[in-house]
């Protein structure tokens, strides 16, 4: 048996393992009061990002809430905005950034784009084969093109390459972090931040003074002049607020970490399959996909339950202050 074959047939056996595996979900011991989303999109979510949704009539959601009207293909996904630019790729390879509706700048690669940003003239991309890419906008040049190995699985969760002055930080499909110098597309270096075989993208990556963050699903790597740390765990998902560090955990709990990664608090949603979490002065939003939301302080104490009218078993999004569900807004106070 070749590698390849190897690795496929590990995969399904993995996936067939989880099937099997009864789950068991989450149960409040009390529910504090109910609430109704209070408002409605124009059209269901058909696909998400951490950085926005494509609606089914073909518009765009931000963060912000801001819904910009466009008609996008079914097979369009939405990776972010930009320095007021849309970033749009499509699963045939093509990719547009639009400036409202119109197109600013057109390519068509290989495979499809699943992560980039923009800032001024410079595109720096990630596509479905990991491949990285930095293209000058303006003279169409590209001034880097990297393979950097076989991945197989993608996760919808990617983060999205980071400027920072002569730098560009780039999120990998296979667990590593990639620096490059803007002005010549050579690479700098590169960081491992997990092994795994499997499902092992860069679902965050953030930078906050002289410290980066990346994280996998399950690891999170802290970098700074002093060295670099790690946090173990099944990661389901990452958010860094008010100098704290709270980690969503797959089996339901959530951490919280100072920026040294020292553990300072946690707290037991037992069996919760998180859904996103929105940080509100000195509040945490924590939505959960059987129907709950969680609202505590930000050590995670003094939790109110809150029982959604719904479970999210649709498409969902957070937003800066909202919470979005299949064509349903929770607006939150």
């Amino acid at each position: 048996m070749n590698y390849k074959a190897y690795i496929l047939s590990s995969l399904m056996l993995f996936m067939l393992v989880g099937c099997y595996t009864k789950r068991e979900y989450y149960k409040p011991e009390s529910v504090s009061s109910n609430i109704e989303f209070t408002g409605s999109l124009s059209s269901a979510i058909q696909q998400t990002s951490k950085y926005g949704a494509v609606l089914k009539n073909g518009s765009v959601l931000l963060k912000s809430g801001k819904i910009i009207e466009l008609n996008l293909l079914k097979d369009d996904n939405f990776l972010g905005e930009y320095q007021d630019k849309l970033l749009v790729a499509n699963i045939d390879g093509s990719f547009k950034v639009l400036v409202d509706s119109d197109e600013y700048y057109t390519n068509k690669f290989n495979t499809r784009i699943v992560s980039a940003s923009i800032n001024d003239n410079h595109l720096a991309a990630l596509s479905a084969d990991n491949t990285i890419y930095l293209i000058d906008m303006i003279s169409d040049t590209i001034l880097l093109e990297y393979n950097i190995g076989i991945t197989y699985a993608i996760d919808a969760k990617m983060a999205n390459p980071i400027f920072l002055n002569s730098i560009i930080v780039y999120p990998t499909l296979d667990g590593k972090i990639m620096i490059v110098d803007r002005a010549n597309g050579r690479i700098l270096r590169d960081a491992v931040v997990s092994s795994e075989p499997f499902f092992n993208n860069i679902i965050f990556l953030d930078l906050l003074g002289d410290k980066m963050f990346a994280a996998s699903a399950t690891k999170f790597m802290a970098i700074d002049p002093n060295g670099v740390k790690y946090y173990d765990g099944q990661i389901k998902d990452v958010l860094i607020y008010s100098g704290r560090i709270y980690i969503f955990l797959k089996d339901g709990v959530v951490e919280i970490l100072d920026l040294e990664l020292n553990k300072i608090g946690s707290q037991n949603f037992k069996f919760a399959i998180f859904a996103g979490a929105i940080p509100q002065d000195d509040k945490l939003y924590i939505f959960e996909k059987t129907g709950y939301m969680f609202i505590t302080d930000l050590n995670l104490q003094n939790t109110q339950v809150i029982e959604l009218d719904s479970e999210i078993s649709k498409k969902s999004f957070t937003g800066t202050d909202a919470f979005y569900y299949d064509n349903e807004i929770l607006k939150l106070k």
